[in-house]
């Protein structure tokens, strides 16, 4: 008796399986009079060269290649085991036997596929330029049967590297794909752009970098990250276009220069080969939210060596681009296959749609649920990235937040940087009926520096919002035009205009967003630099140079800083700084100076250094804080006149006391004004006496 179920007891069992899994078993041994087939079915890659089993696949073993139901309802279905086993135990083969010799046909029953998974029944083989090619049904006929053997698909039938006369040839590991992942509904993503660099691209080369800036260009402004790998027969291709998995966000337009440049000078190779360009993705650490392969041929080579005859594609081309591709949405990342061209026309959608999905975008239809797309060149393929990367990003106000570099000052943004996380964002509607606000959203560390705001307008032609930030301490707003942001529209590319709100606190902005428009804006904002300015004093006092300290007695002078925040001129010790600045601040210099001794006067007094280098500026000018630390000279000159004064006749009489108690004196911003002191012309006129009499002793010392 053959070893098989009835067909109640084996649909039953089916459906056991399909819903949670086949048990592990080994391939049976074959009992008297019987043969057993086993097919090995495979799901996500584990290797360059290794696919993992997929349990609960469900065969069938067919008396023609055409017929609607098995040779058996029992022995004549299989569903495969966790290990990836789908065996069949065909009895009568012996001698004379009813199966004895037969060949039979083995093909996936419909709804075969286990949950989460689809059956691709049909494939397109034939040249890899896409012409001759062929619907060739996914099966496979067994060798003739008999007693005690066991045939495997991974040696005895199914499997074949005979390239050049069967384009059926398979690799004996039974391929189903994945379903394919939805795309996340939000505005900003993740996506892994995977170009083809076969040498059939030919003169198109710049038009398929076209499409890829295309796709680029429509999310630049949004919260989106790409990544790109390049792919001929290798990948990355072996024309020396390197893969680079990271993820570049191109929330800023230089961010998005950023990431073109990255393959502006990529250069073509030869061959196609869709498994190691998916697996190269697979492999990357970053998780995509979407992976686009833009390929202009089917795959004529596959594995990390390069197998496969370069011309044709056979099913082993194809069977092993779907494991990758299998592995790549494991990860969660909707695939979607991009075929541009004649390479890819008609047909060959066939092995499109079993890398990606069964939905085949029409014109018109749904973006998001279309799994592949056929389109004619890549200009239109351009196009339908654009469109497709802002489907979700109706409604929407992406907030992007720039750091300037503390050294720049008003307007300019030179070398801004995106915000790294921890910048919040508040959005608020001053239209009645706008739901989804008020709403707060904080920037994260993916680099992009962005939030994004989706209100719901519902039939609203469009909302008045608002939208504020959480200033941070040590940080101040760096307007755009006298504006706290800078809106553009990402459908239309104009300006939208803004109004400011707010406080120093928390800054803001106003706009309105039109019904289904996807706005992006942009706020910078400045480090607040911290700086000191330091006044050295320096003393020149007929031709001999005092540092501050070490001058003669009665010679003093008293600096004068303007600032910090706006404050009025106040003293500043000589040598000590002054902190409270902000780098790009000015700070206004002075001093008031006192010369006790008459005979001297103040001739000059000006700014002589600054940061080191020499300088010839009026005390009084404001100097420009640059930099963290700024320091002054002020250099005083003075000169005295200590020559004996010629005799008076007579004393003159004593003058009146002068205001300021009889001392000479220089204030700031003025000149010297020198006033004797009280009865000093009878001081000088004593002072000459006594010089006449001293000659006259002298003389008479002389004489005698």
């Amino acid at each position: 008796m053959p070893r098989a179920t009835t067909t109640a007891s084996a649909l039953a069992a089916l459906a056991v399986l399909g819903a949670v899994g086949a048990a592990p078993a080994a391939v049976p041994a074959p009992g008297a009079g019987e043969a057993v087939v086993t097919v090995r079915t495979g799901g996500d890659r584990t290797g360059a060269q290794s696919v993992g089993p997929l349990a609960g696949v469900r065969l069938g073993l067919f008396a023609a290649a055409g017929d609607a139901v098995p040779v058996d309802p029992g022995w004549g279905v299989c569903v495969s085991d966790s290990a990836g086993d789908c065996s069949f135990t065909v009895p009568d083969t012996g001698p004379g036997g009813a199966n004895a010799g037969r060949e039979l046909t083995v093909r996936q029953l419909d709804g075969g596929a286990p949950a989460g998974w689809f059956a691709n029944p049909v494939l397109r083989t034939g040249p890899g330029s896409g012409s001759g090619s062929v619907r060739s049904p996914y099966a496979f006929r067994t060798p003739a049967l008999a007693a005690g053997n066991t045939y495997r698909s991974t040696a005895d039938f199914m499997v074949s590297d005979d390239y050049k006369n069967l384009p059926t040839a398979s690799g004996g590991v039974w391929q189903d794909s994945r379903n394919n992942p939805p795309l996340p509904a939000r505005c900003g993503l993740d996506v892994a752009l995977v170009l083809d660099l076969s040498a059939s691209v030919g003169g198109e080369l710049p038009f398929l970098k076209a499409a890829a800036d295309r796709f680029t260009d429509a999310l630049t402004g949004t919260p989106s990250r790409l990544a790109v790998f390049s792919f001929d027969q290798a990948s990355p291709a072996t024309s020396g276009a390197a893969n680079h998995p990271e993820l570049h966000p191109v929330s800023t337009p230089a961010g998005a220069a950023e990431f073109k440049s990255l393959y502006a000078d990529w250069t073509l190779g030869k061959g196609t080969n869709w498994d190691t360009a998916l697996w190269s993705v697979a492999r990357a650490a970053p998780a995509y939210d979407a992976v686009v392969v833009l390929t202009d041929g089917n795959p004529t080579r596959f594995a990390d060596d390069g197998q496969g005859d370069g011309s044709n594609t056979h099913f082993r081309d194809v069977e092993n681009g779907i494991f990758s591709a299998n592995s790549v949405k494991a990860k969660g990342s909707r695939l979607i296959a991009l075929g541009v061209g004649k390479g890819v026309e008609g047909d060959s959608g066939l092995n499109l749609r079993a890398l990606s999905g069964p939905t085949a975008y029409t014109e018109g239809g749904d973006l998001t649920a279309a799994d592949y797309f056929q389109t004619k060149d890549f200009a239109t393929a351009g196009q339908q990235l654009h469109d497709l990367a802002l489907t979700h990003c109706d409604n929407s106000v992406t907030v992007v937040k720039q750091l300037v570099p503390a050294g720049t000052t008003g307007e300019d943004t030179t070398g801004a940087v995106n915000a790294p996380a921890g910048w919040t964002f508040t959005a608020t509607g001053r239209t009645p009926g706008v739901g989804g606000l008020p709403e707060e959203r904080t920037t994260t560390d993916d680099g992009t520096g962005s939030v994004v705001f989706q209100p719901e307008l519902g039939e609203l032609p469009s909302a008045a919002l608002d939208i504020s930030e959480l200033q941070h301490e040590g940080y101040e707003l760096v307007t755009q035009g006298g504006r706290n942001a800078v809106c553009v529209n990402l459908d239309t590319g104009q300006p939208v205009e803004v109004a400011d709100t707010g406080s120093a606190d928390r800054p803001g902005f106003a706009l309105d967003l039109p019904r289904l428009a996807a706005v992006s804006c942009t706020v910078y904002n400045r480090p607040v630099a911290a700086a000191d300015l330091t006044v050295d004093k320096t003393w020149r006092i007929d031709g001999t140079t005092h540092p501050e300290g070490t001058q003669p007695a009665g010679f003093t002078a008293t600096a004068s800083l303007t600032g910090p925040s706006g404050a009025a001129a106040s003293p500043q010790p000589w040598g000590a700084a002054r902190t409270g600045y902000r780098v790009g601040d000015r700070a206004t210099v002075d001093e008031q100076v006192q010369l006790a001794d008459p005979a001297c006067r103040l001739t000059d007094r000006r700014i002589t250094a600054l940061n080191g280098a020499p300088v010839d500026l009026p005390l009084g000018s404001a100097l420009a804080l640059d930099s963290a630390h700024t320091r002054a000279e002020v250099t005083n000159t003075v000169e005295c006149d200590h020559r004996t004064p010629s005799p008076s006749p007579s004393p003159s009489p004593a003058a009146p006391t002068p205001p300021g108690g009889g001392h000479l004196a220089a204030t700031g911003g003025g000149g010297a004004a020198a006033l004797l002191p009280a009865a000093g012309a009878a001081v000088l006129a004593g002072l000459a006496l006594l010089a006449v009499r001293a000659r006259l002793v002298r003389r008479r010392r002389d004489g005698d």
